[in-house]
């Protein structure tokens, strides 16, 4: 049939239905149609939209499509220019640019079909913005390094080892002190102005723990990041104050520490976590963790000597201000004896302090810095290995007596130290050498052996090693040392002495004040005997027992007098009361001041009388005199009070680190430049900055000085 039949037999269907007066749906039931009811009025609208031309077959000219080749040329460019762009956002620019709405699912096959398929970019990464500064590079060392494990592992350990001791369990039954007097968890005034509390509050810790409740301590519920982040606080606190107590946490440069250990600590959260810690009474076990840990360190970044390693000795005197009586020393910032205590560390030979321990009053180095310096070499990973070693302890003046230089022998540790200018004297030399050149400076070098009076042990003589050292502008040192001129010679001994300037004395001396290491953090005290001063006020009181019976006649006809005078002294003032002092002249009437000439006379012929009683026994008055006036002095100091350094100590542990931490920056990042601690505090750790934050990552922008240049270039080579 053709296209012309097939029209007309439609045209002419649809005509005979719409003459017949039948309902459609009748018409359609009792007569054949060629085509449905359905159709027919599709038909009709068909003719009244486009009329007969509408009824044409289109088939021939394919299926009809929205995708227009047009369209399709639209999309091949638009997702090559963007692959990421999505089928949502395809459809909506094809509305836009042509008002022709496609459907996702043409779009995603036509995408598929000409190999376009979306490709996805990765997110950029969403960065929260901070404050930060030049302070982060010291934290950022500090977990380079893996020194606030150390600390936190520490910490972790000597928890559960508490826990596990009978003291945590037999104590957990210990109520909470005075629970009707607390107001919203805090003490009040009165509770703090209570007996009880003003006298237990300097306890010694070691009392103290007897009825702490452990199990009521913070420490013992915080987690692994907790102490981690509590630890970093400790260590950021010279940055974050002026003098290193956590006092002054609350003052505005203490709020970096809401980014130096994300978290803004409080003073009293960090002074709850420090006491706690001193109950735990970890010092020792700090002390012992850090030091090994330091030495594994540095003998790893640097070249360890192959036959001799020299370590440093240096004492720090703390003064300690306290109304009580406690062990003194001479301290030497102040210039006073006085009470105290002293740091006694330990250096490598590069200058880092490794090692230390705090003693009270003055310490005694021949007695101790032996058994320090083996404590330290216990520390090291493979002693086997370092067998080879010869050590050297270099002392400065302050150890140079004969019963220091003594202890060293029989052992396999040299020692070098220095005389005080009031100790050279030539009649001490012998065995004298020619003079060399000193091979690394300007001056003139004799080899000698010396001999030295022990001034505890009477008549006792002392030999060793002695260097003369003429320096060419007139000066003059005297080194000691017993290491045999086989081993160094003159030149390599004065060298290893006055190395420690540079390399150790100069930078502690400027870290100490930095970090306040010669400041004390916090103290209790525990009294006990005196031995030593009451076995003293013993001797004085039988010596002054002896000469008294000696000068038994004498001492009556003294005391006689005495009585004498007594009533004549009381005379003399009741004249004197009489009289006026006017221009420094003596105003008294005839008759008294007569009566006053005479008891004046009479008063000094009684002195004059005893003078005469004292004249055949002069020297035992005068040994009399001296003993009574110490006797006097020393009466009730046979008891003196000890101090609890374990809080000092755990707070001088995070500073040795903070002291190393710096060192690592200079020597990594600044190329071995020297700076003091307080020029990098001012230069570098206070610089600003932000802080880009996503994730685990962190960058840190800071903002340079443009007032030091040449600094701030050396700064971002090193950090690059």
């Amino acid at each position: 049939m053709s296209e012309e039949e097939r029209i007309c037999e439609i045209l002419n269907a649809i005509q005979n239905i719409k003459d017949s007066k039948l309902p459609i749906t009748t018409y359609f039931e009792k007569n054949s149609v060629p085509f449905s009811r359905e159709q027919y009025y599709r038909y009709c609208r068909t003719l009244q939209k486009s009329g007969e031309y509408g009824l044409h077959d289109k088939r021939k000219y394919g299926n009809y499509t929205k995708l227009t080749e047009r369209i399709k040329d639209y999309i091949v460019s638009t997702v090559k220019e963007n692959p990421s762009i999505s089928s949502p956002q395809l459809q909506s620019k094809i509305l836009n640019q042509f008002d022709v709405k496609i459907s996702e699912s043409s779009l995603n096959t036509f995408r598929a079909s000409v190999s376009l398929t979306r490709i996805t970019t990765p997110k950029k990464e969403k960065y929260k913005h901070q404050k930060s500064g030049g302070s982060e590079i010291l934290t950022c060392l500090a977990f380079i390094t893996g020194i606030i494990e150390i600390y936190t592992k520490t910490i972790l350990e000597r928890v559960n080892e508490i826990r596990q001791s009978p003291l945590f369990e037999q104590n957990k039954n210990i109520g909470e002190d005075y629970p009707d007097i607390r107001s919203h968890g805090k003490f009040t005034n009165e509770y703090n102005q209570l007996k009880s509390v003003r006298e237990n509050r300097f306890k010694s810790i070691d009392e103290k723990i007897q009825w702490k409740n452990f199990s009521a301590m913070n420490i013992f519920k915080m987690s692994e990041k907790t102490i981690s982040r509590y630890t970093l606080a400790l260590l950021c606190l010279p940055l974050v104050t002026a003098n290193g107590k956590t006092s002054r946490v609350n003052r505005v440069k203490g709020n970096d520490l809401g980014f130096l250990c994300d978290y803004n600590y409080k003073d009293a959260s960090l002074n709850r976590f420090i006491g706690e810690l001193k109950y735990l009474k970890i010092s020792d076990q700090l002390i012992t963790a850090v030091a090994k840990f330091w030495i594994d360190f540095w003998r790893d970044e640097s070249e360890g000597e192959t036959y001799f390693a020299c370590y440093y000795i240096d004492g720090n005197t703390k003064a300690l201000w306290s109304s009580n009586r406690c062990y003194k020393g001479r301290v030497t910032m102040l210039g006073r004896v006085m009470n105290c205590l002293e740091n006694v560390f330990i250096h490598d030979g590069k200058g880092h302090p490794l090692y230390f321990q705090t003693f009270h009053g003055h310490v005694d180095l021949g007695k101790h810095a032996l058994n320090m310096l083996t404590k330290l070499t216990e520390h090291l990973d493979d002693p086997s290995a370092h067998v080879h070693v010869k050590r050297i302890l270099v002392m400065d003046g302050g150890a140079n007596g004969v019963k220091t230089l003594r202890a060293f022998s029989g052992t396999d540790e040299y020692f070098i130290t220095i005389l005080d200018d009031n100790q050279i004297k030539t009649r001490k030399f012998k065995h004298i050498r020619e003079e060399t050149s000193y091979k690394y400076g300007n001056a003139e070098l004799i080899d000698c052996q010396i001999e030295l009076l022990d001034s505890l042990e009477k008549g006792y003589i002392y030999e060793c090693r002695a260097v003369i050292v003429k320096w060419d502008n007139g000066r003059k040192s005297v080194l000691l040392t017993d290491i045999p001129h086989n081993l160094l010679d003159a030149s390599e001994v004065t060298k290893k002495y006055f190395d420690r300037w540079p390399k150790q004395e100069k930078e502690f001396r400027d870290a100490k004040n930095g970090v306040n290491i010669h400041r004390i953090v916090g103290f209790g005290k525990k009294i006990e005997n005196y031995d030593k001063m009451e076995e003293k006020h013993s001797e004085l009181c039988k010596a002054i027992i002896q000469l008294q019976s000696q000068l038994k006649v004498p001492l009556m006809e003294i005391k006689a007098i005495d009585v004498q005078l007594i009533d004549l002294y009381r005379q003399e003032r009741m004249l004197r009361e009489r009289s006026k002092i006017i221009e420094g002249e003596r105003v008294l009437g005839e008759a008294d001041s007569i009566e006053l000439g005479q008891c004046e006379v009479q008063i000094n012929k009684c002195l004059r009388q005893q003078k005469t009683s004292e004249k055949g026994h002069k020297d035992d008055f005068k040994r009399l005199k001296r003993y009574l006036k110490e006797e006097k002095r020393i009466r009730d100091k046979d008891k003196v009070y000890r101090i609890d350094t374990e809080l000092d100590q755990i707070m001088t542990c995070f500073k040795m680190s903070f002291v190393n931490l710096c060192s690592l920056f200079l020597t990594k990042c600044m190329n071995h430049e020297r700076f003091e601690l307080q020029t990098m505090f001012e230069s570098i750790f206070q610089l600003g900055g932000e802080a880009f934050v996503s994730g685990r990552e962190k960058i840190i922008e800071l903002e340079m000085n443009p007032k030091e240049p040449k600094l701030m270039d050396k700064l971002n080579k090193g950090l690059v």
